[in-house]
């Protein structure tokens, strides 16, 4: 967008500047490079001027005024620094000390700290105040982060973190005066608000008064400035997140977002919980060494070369003895695109498998044979549309255990531009940025999505009749043998008036209905997609959430089976099975429970792999290895390189899958980075 506004001349400290006519002091006095110190500004968040720290002399005028919130005139005349100044600044300094109990010593932000930093810009030596505390209480009962009221400083960028970015409204000022502190909803503990642990008050905060509680600890031994920053984007949910890292001495030390008001993502550069925490959490004990089981069950450390070929000669030793077709693979879809084709190429090609999979392939199939058996390719829109539609309808259940994060962007948007967004579901939990919510037995979900597309029909061919839509299409007799209640009948309306009144709407598909084995459900959504979709788009506005964050990229590879062996027969010959930390959940028990030999490649010894194991080959995290992700929607993918460098003596997972391939005669592919282009087609 053209910038249309104009520029006035002004002075600051004796240098006369030309800037855009409504820019603040403070955004004139950076663009020029003039430091002016704050401690209540950041940039991603609105002007707030509570610090006072930012004061400036405009004209000689005896009183002095926060630059963040004062806009430039022309010829005006600003002193950045000067003796009254900064007496003014020392002052305030010292009183935010001696308000609350600021020990450096003992603070995990010590020497990563604004205030701190600004108290030794000024000089600060001592107080020529009194001390005048009081005891605040401290908030631990997040396993994420901790918060100690005694270090805070009342600036008020949490709030407006969680109120601007966040969406969540959870942070506000509680009591008045010298008791004034931050609270969580009614005062609530952390625990047990409304909090989605997001974490970013916890990275706008100035000084430790919120703090990681994972790795406190580690930022003793290294500061922000002696860390290596790494840029790059989180996989976790296929949303692909901009990240920075913070590496010090091999250790993950932080993980922030991108904060920007002007970056071009729906989230402003906000990271969830997966994001910003789940890394640093271990979801069992690192695998550091093979180990093979015994026939008397104990477990024993191997060398790479005989746990590898133990694995190989079992899996040779079963096709021999079963068939060809007795062997299965099964592999996560967190995995990099790389790894996914090279266990492909090994399994197939090398080992002749009679079955291939994803931990999530039953969503895909589901997806598949909903298009049309295939015949219709799976296309989607860019889910950065959740930031542009006018109304949105989610269909199945609630994104926050798939991508938490797309809560935080409806949220935000209904606060903001009253976004309205509907719901149906056969489950009861209603997040709170929905509008209208609609209750129906999951066998009644197809019946309901129909009478939804003829009501919606109806009101858009005779929206224009007299200026205005008109009465039902006549489907609440559809609705009368569902099962569902008087208000789901009223907010069956009112979604179908806000889809035919949408100028933009979008149709979002959950986990909980690509899961189902119900493909008039499936085929109930997508209709009403195409059919609110203007001619024009080659892609329909639906948005098809996937269950992990490189599962649109497991699928693209063609790892997914496109059928289910028998039951009679399924995972019960030699298994192997490939994973990552994301997504090695009991969830699979059932799947290979009946494996006669189990051999796993996996960067943590999970409790119930240890029972049902043969083989357990350790690997490198998603962290440790280089990668192409796939994005949610199919439509970018992005190549990362590994952040920290795997345990010593733990292969690569390519070194790992080609020792293999020798055994076998097989070569595996060399490529690695650009082993992908940009893809543009569809998924199947």
């Amino acid at each position: 967008m053209e910038n249309t506004s104009t520029p006035v001349n002004i002075t600051i400290n004796g240098r006369e500047l030309k800037v855009d006519e409504g820019t603040s002091i403070l955004q004139a006095a950076r663009q020029h490079g003039i430091y002016i110190p704050t401690l209540c500004h950041h940039e991603a968040l609105s002007d707030y001027g509570g610090c006072r720290l930012c004061v400036v002399e405009i004209d000689g005028a005896p009183k002095l005024s926060a630059s963040c919130v004062t806009p430039v005139r022309s010829g005006m005349t600003v002193v950045t620094e000067n003796e009254r100044i900064t007496e003014s600044r020392r002052t305030i300094v010292e009183f935010l000390f001696a308000e609350r109990n600021h020990n450096c010593m003992f603070c995990p932000r010590s020497g990563n700290c604004e205030l701190q930093r600004l108290a030794y810009e000024l000089k600060m030596d001592h107080l020529t105040v009194s001390f005048s505390y009081k005891k605040f209480p401290s908030d631990i009962t997040s396993p994420y982060m901790a918060m100690d009221h005694n270090r805070c400083i009342l600036c008020g960028r949490c709030v407006r973190a969680c109120t601007e970015i966040a969406g969540s409204h959870v942070l506000a000022f509680h009591h008045r005066g010298p008791k004034t502190m931050i609270g969580m909803d009614l005062q609530e503990e952390r625990s047990h608000s409304t909090c989605l642990n997001c974490g970013v008050c916890l990275q706008v905060c100035p000084t430790g008064a919120i703090y990681n509680r994972l790795r406190s600890h580690y930022f003793v031994k290294g500061r922000e400035h002696v860390c290596e920053k790494i840029t790059t984007f989180c996989p976790l949910c296929g949303l692909m997140c901009p990240t920075d890292l913070l590496i010090s001495n091999n250790q993950l030390i932080q993980v922030d977002g991108h904060l920007s008001r002007a970056n071009g993502q729906p989230n402003q550069g906000q990271l969830c919980c997966k994001g910003r925490f789940q890394v640093f959490r271990s979801p069992a004990g690192r695998l550091l060494h093979p180990l093979v089981r015994k026939e008397d069950g104990d477990w024993v450390v191997a060398n790479w070369q005989e746990a590898l070929f133990l694995t190989v000669e079992k899996m040779k030793a079963i096709q021999v003895q079963k068939g060809e077709k007795a062997l299965f693979g099964l592999a996560s879809p967190m995995l990099p695109m790389e790894e996914l084709i090279l266990f492909r190429e090994l399994m197939e090609k090398g080992l002749n498998a009679g079955y291939l999979d994803t931990f999530d392939g039953q969503h895909f199939r589901n997806l598949k044979g909903t298009f049309y058996g295939g015949a219709i390719p799976i296309r989607e829109t860019s889910w950065k549309q959740v930031g542009k539609s006018d109304f949105i309808l989610i269909a199945g259940g609630n994104p926050e255990t798939s991508q938490p994060l797309l809560q935080s962007i409806f949220r935000r948007r209904f606060m903001e531009t009253e976004l309205r967004t509907g719901l149906i579901s056969s489950l009861d939990d209603v997040p709170s940025f929905v509008t209208d919510f609609i209750h129906v037995p999951s066998n009644h979900l197809a019946e309901l999505l129909r009478a939804l597309l003829a009501e919606v029909d109806h009101l858009c061919k005779k929206e224009k009749q007299a200026g205005k839509t008109i009465g039902s299409s006549g489907s609440f007799p559809l609705l009368a043998g569902m099962g569902i209640s008087r208000d789901a009948k009223s907010a069956f309306t009112s979604i179908a008036r806000s889809i035919a009144e949408a100028e933009n709407p979008l149709v979002i598909v959950d986990t909980s209905l690509t899961g189902m084995a119900d493909s008039n459900s499936l085929n109930g959504v997508i209709d009403l997609a195409r059919r609110i979709t203007p001619s024009s788009k080659s892609e329909p506005n639906l948005l098809i959430l996937k269950p992990e964050g490189n599962s649109a990229g497991a699928w693209k590879t063609g790892m997914v089976a496109q059928k289910v062996p028998d039951q009679a027969d399924c995972l019960k010959g030699g298994l192997l099975l490939m994973g990552d930390e994301s997504s090695m959940g009991e969830d699979i028990l059932a799947r290979i429970h009946a494996a006669e030999f189990l051999a796993v490649i996996t960067p943590y010894a999970h409790k119930f792999l240890m029972d049902r194991a043969h083989v357990l080959i350790p690997k490198p995290t998603w962290l440790e290895a280089d990668g192409t992700y796939m994005s949610l929607d199919g439509l970018e993918q992005l190549f990362r390189k590994k952040t920290i460098a795997p345990p010593e003596g733990v292969w690569a997972t390519r070194e790992i899958l080609s020792a293999m391939g020798e055994q076998i005669d097989l070569k595996v592919s060399s490529k690695q980075e650009g082993l992908f282009k940009k893809r543009s087609d569809p998924l199947v």
